[in-house]
């Protein structure tokens, strides 16, 4: 079986269910985790538990600083009465200063309880909050298809849908409701999500035949790898014509994009025509001059015609890209 590398430069990303019954809050958290994966790389913890590290720290932080202060509360070094012109006297003296300012200082050791208290219930509700988003983020990932989940031929089709996806979106007619826009901007997701499940399953199985023996010396067991290999292949080939005709659909789109393009460019220069023949009119009565800028209605008009036949190709593509939706 070929093996398709995914072109440079084409970021592949997962693919989400757009049919999921998931809450605004769950679809914000995968949107984070798919942007940033290394914010939610981490595992569910026991709140408390997370706060004991702080809240040992800093209750013994407080428990020193409450002791402290209660201690130094009672401590009187020098006598208020004692002469402070002696060096011993001085030196008493601004030890009582000292200890009396540790005193003040420490007497907001409740504050510094009730801030450490503060802390510790901030990181319980943050860790609390984030086990939540970590349990959303594991009910999200049941509707998601991650790259890593196909193979490299598989990837190679999700992109080439994808561009063909793209290409549509990105058109002119698209954006100027030539096509049905509603339709392709609500069919595309689950074109796409259907792609992504059937190649995720393909790919599911054929790295598990990979790890099977190529060479056996039983006849029975090869022939049974061998119809296995063409049923891959089958289911491959399946979801290449589903991919191929999203191609078909793009292209038609192109085609029909570009005749737009020459239907609106000669409306200008006809738009403008009336001014030119004026001028001409006043310069010189050319009739073959006013003949061809005449003649611009009329090629208008054969364009006009060939962008209605190319509209008409890309709706009858549209039929086949998206039979889902036809169907319904």
């Amino acid at each position: 079986m070929t093996k398709a590398k995914t072109p440079a430069g084409n970021t592949p990303r997962p693919v989400l269910d757009p049919d999921a019954e998931l809450s605004d809050t769950t679809r914000k958290v995968l949107r984070q985790a798919l942007a940033d994966p290394r914010r939610y790389a981490g595992r569910p913890v026991n709140p408390l538990r997370a706060a004991v590290s702080l809240l040992a720290r800093g209750g013994a932080g407080v428990a020193g600083a409450a002791a402290v202060w209660w201690w130094s509360g009672d401590v009187e070094i020098a006598d208020p009465a004692a002469d402070t012109s002696t060096i011993v006297g001085a030196l008493e003296h601004l030890l009582q200063e000292a200890v009396d300012l540790v005193h003040t200082l420490l007497s907001v050791w409740p504050l510094a309880a009730g801030v450490v208290t503060l802390l510790c219930a901030g990181l319980v509700a943050d860790r609390a909050l984030y086990n939540g988003q970590l349990r959303r983020l594991a009910t999200g990932q049941a509707h998601l298809v991650y790259p890593e989940d196909l193979t490299a031929d598989a990837q190679e089709l999700l992109s080439r849908a994808r561009r063909a996806m793209t290409a549509v979106l990105d058109s002119r007619v698209h954006r100027d409701k030539w096509l049905d826009a509603q339709r392709n901007e609500a069919a595309f997701p689950r074109q796409e999500w259907a792609i992504a499940q059937v190649l995720r399953d393909y790919s599911r199985v054929a790295r598990k035949d990979q790890r099977e023996p190529q060479q056996v010396d039983n006849a029975t067991v090869a022939e049974l790898l061998t119809s296995r290999q063409r049923v891959l292949e089958t289911s491959l080939q399946g979801i290449e014509r589903r991919v191929a005709a999203l191609e078909a659909y793009a292209e038609q789109v192109a085609e029909a994009d570009a005749r737009y393009a020459e239907v609106r460019e000669i409306e200008q220069l006809a738009a403008g025509s009336d001014e030119l023949l004026d001028l001409l009119a006043r310069t010189a009565a050319d009739d073959r001059a006013v003949a061809e800028i005449e003649g611009l209605t009329d090629e208008a008009a054969v364009v006009a015609s060939t962008f209605t036949k190319a509209l008409e190709s890309a709706k009858q593509a549209a039929v086949a890209a998206l039979p889902v939706q036809s169907a319904a």
